[in-house]
Formats: structure tokens, C-alpha cells, sequence
């Protein structure tokens, strides 16, 4: 039996090596598009992965994310039925995340770009307010957006948070979909950081009709999914004050294209889907840790609930 790694936009050389270490030697890994025998291949490890390809392997029952998105895989309308889902969810994922949005959200409060400005025409000035006061939102109190939620309260920002679920983060007023509607919500803030999964009800939430519920001026960040923003929203939002600066990592298309007009909007900053990326030798470890809870009917890490979306 063995497990597939159907990765095509890296070299995953490297992981394939570290799960076959983990497993010490017992389970062949194979690499798409080199499968010597289909028939054989229990679990796979994807990322943005073909379709059909998973048709091919008759005996496939476990299917991992390489990172903590799946849905690439619950977008596959050729999914073979009976699948059991899995994500991955590491420190390094976390670390990697938190350092960006820490990035951004100092950057944001020094008001770098108003200096980054100034030195490119050799003018000394100082902003009338040297840092802007922020009432940060955090869409989304995962795994990910919980802990980056609790780290900005450390750092003594005014932070609140949103998710769909009660949550309790020390520091973190939370509110959930049952206390208030997201509108109340985004009125409250001056700062949103979207960290929600992708679902249904989730694309296109940042949107030119939330922004309006933003004082004008405000901020956003999003590091989740390029299906979370409404593009055109953001614009008229930016033209019309609501929004006066935007962190973007991710995007609808990616690369994002050259023509695109977030390339040469003055209030944007573009970053190449960089926020946050799956150390392989951490992910082999948890591949390598279901599959062997999966072979000794243990419960898996990081089981995907279908229903939600994650």
C-alpha cells in the first residue's frame, strides 16, 4: 500500500523523503505523475490537484490538504464518494501567518507607507498623528485566527473577533453570529483582517456593502482566500473613502494578473500568496500521523467536517 503526492506547483522531493523517513521505510510514497501501481495508493496529499485524478486510484480512502485550506478538495465535483478529509495544521503555519499580519497591522498603525512616500521624493515630514489608533477586527477565530487575534490584544491593540461559533480568547472581545450580525460588527472596528475559511457562505464576504459599515478611512487585510474579496468592491470602497489602505496576500487569480489594476493602486499592497507556507518537513509529520491513526482506527488530526467547509 502506499501514499501519493499529487503537488504540482513545488518540488516535493523533500517530503516525499521525510514521510517515507517517518514511517521508516514501511509505506512507499509516490510522487504524481509517477504512480507504478494506482491500485495500491490508500492516501493522497494535495494541493490544488488535477481533475479526476482522484478516480484513478481505486483504493484511495484518505485524502490530506497540504495546507490548512481544503477547498480545493471539496470544490472537486469528481471527489470519489466515502472520502475521509484531512488538513494540515502546524506551529510553523501559525508563526508564519501571525508574523505577516503582525507586518501589516504595525506597518498600518506607523503609517509606513506615508514615510515609504516621503522618501522617495527626499521630503522630511511627520504625519499630524504619529500612529494611528486602531480597533482591529478579526473575521475568523480558528486555529489560526484565534491565536493571531490573542497576540495582537498582547501587544496592547483594541481587538475584537467574529466567527460563527462562541469563542473565549483572553484579551479578545468575541462576538459570534448568534450575538450580533456582521454589520454591527464592522461598525465597531477600523481595522478587518479576514482569516475565515472558504465556504459557500463565506466568498465574496468582503464586499463593497460590509465596507460601507466601516468608518471611513479604515483597513482591511486578507490573508484567507481570494474568493473572501468582492475585487471591485474594494476599488469603489478605496474610491469612496471607506478603505484608505489594503494588505492583500491572496487573490482570485493568481498570478495575480499583470494588467490588473491592485498593481498600481497606491493604497494596495500586494504580496504573492506568501503569508503563510507549509514547512514540508512539519506537514510530513502529520501525513505521516493520520495515516498510521488511519490504519489503526484512531481518530484523525485535523478531520474536515464536510458540512462546514472545514
Amino acid at each position: 500500500m502506499s501514499i501519493a503526492l499529487i503537488i504540482t506547483d513545488r518540488d516535493v522531493q523533500a517530503l516525499r523523503h521525510s514521510i517515507e523517513t517517518e514511517l521508516k521505510g514501511a509505506t512507499p510514497v509516490w510522487i504524481y505523475p509517477d504512480m507504478p501501481k494506482p491500485e495500491w495508493v490508500e492516501m493522497a496529499v494535495v494541493w490544488k490537484h488535477p481533475p479526476r485524478v482522484l478516480q484513478a486510484f481505486p483504493n484511495l480512502e484518505l485524502v490530506s490538504s497540504l495546507g490548512a485550506g481544503v477547498e480545493h478538495i471539496l470544490n472537486d465535483l469528481t471527489l470519489p464518494p466515502g472520502l475521509r478529509i484531512t488538513r494540515i495544521v502546524d506551529e510553523s503555519l501559525t508563526t508564519s501567518m501571525r508574523n505577516y499580519v503582525l507586518m501589516a497591522v504595525l506597518s498600518i498603525h506607523k503609517q509606513l507607507k506615508f514615510y515609504q512616500n516621503n522618501q522617495q521624493q527626499a521630503r522630511w515630514e511627520k504625519p499630524n498623528q504619529i500612529e494611528i489608533p486602531l480597533r482591529i477586527g478579526m473575521l475568523g477565530l480558528g486555529v489560526l485566527g484565534g491565536s493571531i487575534a490573542g497576540s495582537l490584544a498582547g501587544l496592547g491593540f483594541e481587538v475584537s473577533g467574529y466567527s460563527q461559533n462562541p469563542r473565549n480568547i483572553p484579551g479578545v472581545r468575541c462576538l459570534h453570529a448568534g450575538e450580533a450580525s456582521l454589520a454591527e460588527f464592522v461598525r465597531q472596528v477600523n481595522l478587518l483582517i479576514c482569516l475565515l475559511p472558504r465556504t459557500a457562505a463565506t466568498e465574496g464576504i468582503l464586499n463593497y456593502e460590509l465596507f460601507r459599515h466601516l468608518p471611513k478611512g479604515s483597513f482591511l487585510v486578507n490573508v484567507a482566500r481570494g474568493a473572501h474579496l468582492n475585487e471591485d468592491g474594494l476599488l469603489l470602497a478605496m474610491k469612496e473613502g471607506y478603505i484608505c489602505e489594503a494588505w492583500l496576500d491572496v487573490f482570485h487569480e493568481e498570478p495575480l494578473p499583470e494588467a490588473h489594476p491592485f498593481w498600481r493602486h497606491p493604497g494596495i499592497v500586494i504580496t504573492p500568496h506568501i503569508a503563510s507556507i507549509t514547512n514540508q518537513e512539519n506537514a510530513a509529520k502529520v501525513v505521516a500521523d493520520n495515516y498510521r491513526r488511519w490504519k489503526a482506527g484512531k481518530e484523525l488530526l485535523f478531520e474536515v467536517d464536510e458540512k462546514k467547509g472545514y
